[in-house]
């Protein structure tokens, strides 16, 4: 089989009307504010804090701006709540999955809406009680997966994701993952040259595949 040859789940599955549900629970050690199916509200947007100059402002579907000091010092693209929120299919964390399943490789976006209905998923959404940490999980129920990602910060390392992969099953699974971030700004694009001249900033990303 060719490895080009890539599939979606070929039946569409009917989401199911899941309830939310908020609780304070033990997790990865900590003392964390989960939102059970969280994709089922209405995005809502949080901020994280530091114990230094860090700021990240986050949208509860991934789309997100942050940085240090202030808005002249951006990592991504400073704009309105509404904004972030729309971008968040081409803003922060992308993650990609390949797994192989009855001899074909089926692809797996975690918290997109592109392909939205071809598996059963699951969302939740997590916080920790400091709110310096956010982890946001998506359960793939379909291919027996899990994916998490972690958002936290360090006065060494600056911003920290850090990204899991769990197999929910007792069979071997072959899957390959593309994990990343994107539209990352470029080093001194002040606020006012992100509002003015979009185009032009977007000309001096880089982007490697």
């Amino acid at each position: 089989m060719s490895n080009s040859s890539v599939y979606k789940q070929n039946d569409m599955i009917q989401e199911d009307d899941l309830q939310v549900k908020g609780e304070l629970l033990s997790f990865e050690g900590e003392e964390y504010f989960k939102i059970s199916n969280s994709n089922q509200m209405r995005p809502f947007f949080i901020s994280l804090v530091s114990n230094s100059d860090h700021w990240m402002f986050i949208s509860s579907n991934g789309g997100l701006s942050a940085g240090r000091k202030n808005s002249e010092y951006s990592l991504f693209p400073y704009y309105t709540d509404d904004k972030i929120t729309e971008s968040f299919e081409i803003t922060g964390s992308k993650t990609i999955v390949k797994t192989l399943k009855d001899g074909n490789w089926l692809l797996w976006e975690p918290f997109s809406d592109r392909i939205t209905g071809a598996y059963s998923i699951k969302r939740n959404l997590y916080k920790n009680i400091w709110g310096n940490k956010i982890v946001f999980e998506e359960i793939n129920e379909t291919l027996g997966l899990k994916f998490t990602y972690q958002w936290a910060s360090s006065d060494r390392f600056g911003f920290v994701k850090k990204s899991t992969i769990t197999n929910l099953t007792t069979d071997e699974k072959l899957v390959k993952v593309l994990d990343g971030i994107q539209n990352i700004l470029p080093y001194g694009v002040s606020e006012a040259l992100q509002g003015i001249r979009s185009n032009l900033v977007d000309a001096y990303k880089k982007s490697e595949i």
